[in-house]
């Protein structure tokens, strides 16, 4: 699972070390291109990655029309020159911000917004390539949710490394998205089903979790039901004990 991966590229410990393990997965998830942003809730402090060379130099990236989206909602959209006609709502500047990054191969893509719980800073990750938008939809789409959970645990780490003094992402948030690397078993799960049993297991409430996952108490109840019956357990003490070295497992 991509999350294995991610438990690796978050014991970085600089930004640099993060970035580049995100951007060598990029070939094994059929991406090109990755972008990171974040900004305050007031819209200011933007802290920016990417390799798309020049992104932001005509359009800051506070105006970003990503951020429009990810300071409102938690829903992961395509994205690029070959969906944004879907979006009726964009403005000609976006348009143009939109269209430069296709002429640099950027064709189509997903936005995953994120926000850590007690963080005022929101953003997310837009990962692309050069598909078009019938073979994107048929062969990204699909993936959306594991992606998500990949870069959920990305971008914790990335804000923690870059917070402030006067803002530390606090132990909270470090322990809500920790990445580790599952057991073979855990194979048999959807990404959505794996990130509940992770949350669930670290001694998150199902309030927690949902709220984290921006799912309902009811929808965490049910994937997290039917991810016990695939790991043959009956609760999450049983499946955070599968999670043990074998060592360490009674």
């Amino acid at each position: 699972m991509i999350v294995d991966r991610a438990a690796k590229i978050e014991k970085g410990q600089t930004i640099d070390e993060v970035w580049n393990g995100l951007l060598d997965v990029l070939p094994l998830i059929g991406m090109d291109f990755a972008i990171y942003i974040s900004v305050t809730k007031d819209f200011e402090a933007p802290f920016t990655l990417s390799n798309i060379p020049d992104l932001y130099e005509k359009t800051p990236p506070t105006e970003d029309p990503f951020l429009i989206h990810s300071c409102n909602s938690y829903e992961i959209l395509p994205v690029g020159p070959a969906f944004y006609h879907r979006y009726t709502y964009i403005t000609d500047a976006d348009r143009a911000f939109i269209e430069r990054a296709g002429k640099r191969g950027f064709h189509a893509g997903i936005a995953i917004p994120m926000r850590l719980k007690g963080n005022d800073r929101f953003g997310g990750v837009i990962l692309g390539n050069g598909m078009d938008i019938t073979e994107f939809s048929e062969k990204i789409l699909p993936k959306a949710d594991e992606l998500r959970l990949f870069c959920m645990i990305i971008h914790r780490r990335i804000e923690e490394l870059v917070a402030s003094p006067e803002q530390p992402v606090t132990a909270e948030n470090r322990t809500a998205l920790v990445a580790q690397a599952l057991p073979e078993i855990f194979d048999k799960l959807t990404p959505r089903e794996a990130e509940v049993i992770m949350l669930l297991s670290q001694g998150k409430t199902r309030a927690q979790t949902a709220q984290i996952c921006n799912i309902s108490v009811h929808t965490v109840s049910d994937y997290a039901k039917h991810g016990y019956r695939k790991l043959g357990v009956h609760n999450r003490g049983e499946a955070a004990a599968l999670m043990l070295p074998p060592d360490r497992r009674v």
